[in-house]
């Protein structure tokens, strides 16, 4: 029965590749005979308009399609491209292997030239110079599928178990709805875990802009990306959402509503819910496999509303509260490698945290347009303020046994910690722009950020020394108000003296201050009460930095290339006083430059993109580095600073390449970096024979460190079958030093990461993706007091959905882990196993579906930490197997007709059934 899906899939994947009918070639031009590159070339479907194959003409001008029409004897050919008409012409399926379509010629458009207009259903993928756009419709989606789970389906972008996300192996830095920041969230989690897949037009992936870039049309200069999700509009009027309920074995619960509304540029987004399976702010049908966070109960709720375009005077204001309730259970080994002094340490703790918060946010963006329309003069001024305030209450027991390589005592640790805290912050960020003749633009930003927290703890530990047979006992209470005040005035002018030559001068004075009263009293035996003020650990301070920097850019573009280099100077002044403890106090004043460069390569169609750069950034010593006073609130761990520390300075050189090989669906990057560090800041660390430590901190040099990956992907797609796959190879090696027990030693760490990973569907059938990664770690040091150490971790993962019997789906997510090198009391592997056995009900408007959690009972919480001086394994608490019945209801309309939810299985594309499926 399980080589049943394997046959299919082999059968399925052969056939889509191989059947194709015919080869489609041609080239495009435009009146003037002039050839056309970029231009999306696709095929629709005779019948019913789908897509069925699509491709992107080279610098020729040239396009060759692979087309498989199935029983069609015709087809819709299409052409789209920015600044011309589409073009559209219905031709006949050849009986041999080949048509040519000869030369096709566009006609120029006049209107709208920035758009692209499309005729019928729209291209898999359209490339609008810097912009790739997927329709959405065109990769199919399962059953309660979310915004997520439609992005792990495009060509390109990769999703991780963190929830970091990555276009072609660059990070995306912001997810935003319809251009808009989604419930006041950059990284967009929220619309992420809520949006309905099927409600999604276009996901548009872009180079990310701050605000001010995509105002003054500013080119990005952050080396990262940014998806925007566009919404069906349906004549701009739409109402959407799902609710979803749950409960399983073991008391296992969830539940959670959604509640979208889209009303003439008006947006409204109701979301909340609750569930104690360790999934926050949104629910998919089989849960996450990265489950090492101990047992977490949640509950969350929020509102946001949205008017107005990103390019027009809009408004936005949203509200979150989020209630989170975390138990851990955590064991640990570690092993250190110190000179002259080696010992292994066993630890159990247990702790929890109960927190919840309330963030509020607005964004207000109002712009001054000129009274002449022909003029390109217009201000923009932006306001926008943040309020989070939060309350928790936490907790923690920790028993640590420490023992020498012969199995000696050394030391026993215990200790209990409780702490309740709250605190709010009120940040406000208010900015005028305003943008002259052509290109010219002057932009003034005042960042004002309050914030104020209080908190009371109560701390017992003892640590029993063998050697001394001695009990070193620490128990006190804290109390802690802080109040900080941060105000930062910035201005920036880009003004073209030359053709090309563009000069940006900036300005930026900051003023932080902190004023921090910590009172700390010891348990007193006489009157068995804390009433023993202890004025060693505790401060009443008063903080404050001052820092001016003015900087100048310079920049020139010649054609494809542009050139940039760029000078700045800093001067920063502390000041600290302590009331309590003088010898804390002190006063500081670096003055230093920097220095960037960058030579950057862009062609016309932004298919190729090539970046050299070289950053000096400067790091300097925090104030608990540079007060030379003991700070002894860790008994086992005494730390004092050095006054004599200097900056940190990193040379960083970075080289960058992207090239789209749109005509053959390839994708290729890569990158390098090298970073060197001048004076580096580390801790220095004395352990004596009873195991306490002594740290201070010193500047040191030689630290430098080698990185970089390549990667690939293709793409193959026709009417019934899309498949993509990738490669990728990651490496890095640095060289890093350190000083343990007053000796210098370096460590050289070398890690090599190939991985491959592919995705694949068939018609509204077959769902299938897998990866797998192998990565060799090998650290070596220069001294024989540490052991070399070389170990490889395995990772296989696989996600499957089926369906079979009409509405009846069948859904699979395995994950395998594999260390080679762990401790005895902690397995090396791994495996996950989640699947869920559904069925779409009432014309696909519900879904019902039985979950398995950890099927095989396997999983495990176990990770591996390596440094210069220890491997440490740790196994943490997980959640248990569990099995859950969900019952899900979508609703919706558009425009006042039905949201095509359901639908005709045999039919293709994911807007003919809507959201669904599995998700993480």
């Amino acid at each position: 029965m399980k080589k049943l899906p394997l046959l299919v899939l082999i059968l399925f994947f052969s056939t889509s590749l191989f059947a194709q009918k015919f080869n489609l070639e041609g080239v495009v031009k435009d009146q003037g005979a002039t050839v056309l590159e970029g231009a999306t070339v696709y095929i629709q479907s005779i019948t019913d308009s789908i897509p069925i194959a699509y491709g992107i003409t080279n610098k020729n001008g040239e396009f060759s399609l692979q087309v498989n029409t199935e029983n069609d004897s015709k087809a819709i050919f299409n052409i789209a491209y920015m600044g011309y008409k589409p073009y559209k012409e219905d031709i006949t399926v050849p009986t041999g292997k080949q048509l040519n379509m000869g030369i096709v010629t566009l006609e120029d458009q006049i209107e709208e030239l920035n758009v692209v207009s499309i005729i019928g259903k729209a291209p898999p993928i359209l490339i609008k110079r810097d912009t790739i756009e997927y329709n959405a419709d065109s990769f199919k989606t399962l059953p309660n599928d979310k915004a997520e789970d439609l992005l792990k389906k495009l060509p390109g972008i990769e999703i991780d178990l963190d929830g970091n996300i990555t276009m072609n192996g660059i990070e995306v830095e912001a997810i935003n709805v319809d251009g808009m920041q989604f419930f006041g969230e950059k990284k967009g989690e929220i619309a992420l875990k809520n949006l309905p897949s099927n409600v999604i037009s276009k996901v548009q992936v872009t180079d990310y802009k701050t605000n001010n870039q995509k105002f003054t049309g500013e080119e990005s200069d952050s080396g990262t990306k940014e998806i925007n999700l566009t919404i069906k509009k349906g004549k701009n009027r739409a109402m959407f959402g799902d609710v979803k309920v749950g409960y399983g074995t073991d008391e296992k619960y969830q539940a959670n509503a959604n509640v979208f509304q889209l009303i003439d540029g008006k947006q409204l987004g109701l979301i909340g819910g609750t569930n104690n399976i360790n999934m926050s702010r949104g629910f998919n049908a089989l849960p996450d496999t990265d489950t090492s966070n101990g047992y977490i109960e949640s509950d969350f709720v929020g509102a946001n509303f949205t008017k107005g375009k990103w390019n027009e005077t809009r408004v936005n204001g949203n509200y979150r509260y989020g209630a989170q309730s975390t138990d851990r259970n955590q064991k640990s080994l570690t092993q250190y490698f110190l000179p002259n002094l080696n010992y292994i340490t066993d630890s159990e703790s247990r702790s929890f945290d109960d927190s919840d918060s309330h963030k509020l946010g607005g964004d207000l963006k109002f712009i001054i347009a000129p009274k002449n329309k022909q003029s390109n003069n217009k201000v923009q001024i932006s306001n926008e303020i943040d309020v989070n305030v939060e309350n928790s209450e936490s907790g923690s027991v920790t028993n640590r046994t420490s023992e020498s390589t012969n199995g000696d005592l050394v030391s026993n640790y215990y200790s209990e910690n409780e702490s309740v805290s709250d605190s709010y912050d009120i940040n406000n960020e208010f900015s005028v722009t305003t943008i002259t003749g052509k290109r010219d633009y002057l932009n003034i930003e005042l960042n004002t950020d309050f914030s104020k927290g209080n908190s009371d703890s109560k701390k017992y530990s003892e640590n029993y020394i063998e050697r001394l047979n001695e009990t070193i006992v620490q128990d006190q209470i804290n109390n802690t108000d802080n109040y900080s005040s941060n105000i930062r005035l910035s201005a920036f002018w880009s003004k073209e003296l030359f053709t090309n030559f563009r000069i940006m001068p900036r300005y930026n004075a900051s003023i932080n201050s902190n004023k921090n009263e910590k009172y700390i009293y010891d348990y007193d035996e006489a009157t068995n009460d804390y009433d023993d003020f202890n004025e060693v650990l505790s401060s009443d301070s008063r903080y404050s930095t001052t820092t001016i920097r003015p900087a100048l850019r310079l920049r020139y573009e010649y054609k494809d290339f542009r050139f940039e280099v760029e000078g700045g100077y800093t001067n920063t002044y502390r000041n600290y006083r302590d009331e309590l403890v003088v010898a804390r106090n002190f006063k500081t004043d670096f003055e230093y430059a920097t220095y960037s460069t960058r030579i950057r390569y862009r062609d016309k169609n932004g298919y190729k993109n090539i970046n050299l750069r070289y950053d000096q950034n400067v790091d300097l010593p925090s104030v608990n580095q540079l007060q030379p006073v003991e700070d002894v609130s860790d008994i086992t761990h005494i730390r004092v600073g050095n006054p004599f520390l200097e900056p940190e300075i990193n040379h960083n050189i970075s080289f960058d390449y992207q090239n789209n090989l749109a005509f053959n669906n390839i994708n290729i990057t890569g990158n390098l970096r090298a970073e060197f560090v001048q004076d580096k800041i580390i801790s220095s660390t004395i352990t004596d024979e009873d195991l306490n430590r002594y740290t201070t901190y010193e500047n040191i040099n030689g630290d430098y460190s080698y990185s970089g990956n390549a990667a690939i992907s293709k793409s193959f797609y026709n009417k019934k079958t899309n498949i993509n796959l990738n490669a990728r190879i990651n490496g890095s090696y640095k060289n890093s030093l350190s000083i343990q027990n007053a000796i210098e030693f370096t460590g050289k760490t070398t890690n090599v990461r190939p991985s491959f990973s592919f995705k694949y569907s068939y018609d509204n059938k077959l769902d299938f993706s897998g990866s797998y990664s192998y990565s060799v770690t090998n650290s070596e040091y220069d001294t024989d007091a540490f052991n070399d150490n070389k170990y490889f971790v395995q990772n296989v993962d696989f996600e499957s959905s089926v369906f079979f019997i009409k509405n009846v789906f069948l859904s699979n997510k395995v994950s395998y882990r594999y260390n080679s090198r762990v401790g005895d009391e902690f397995d090396g592997d791994a495996i996950f196993w989640n699947a869920g056995l559904g069925i779409e009900l009432w014309d696909n408007k519900a879904t019902l579906t039985l979950v398995g959690y950890d099927m095989l009972g396997k999983n495990n919480g176990y990770r591996r930490s390596v440094t210069e001086t220890s491997i440490q394994d740790v196994e943490s608490n997980i959640l248990e197997q569990y099995f859950m019945l969900n019952f899900t209801y979508k609703f919706g309309s558009f425009a006042g007709q039905k949201m095509n939810i359901g639908g005709d299985r045999d039919r293709r594309g994911g807007g003919s059934r809507g959201g669904g499926g599995r998700g993480r």
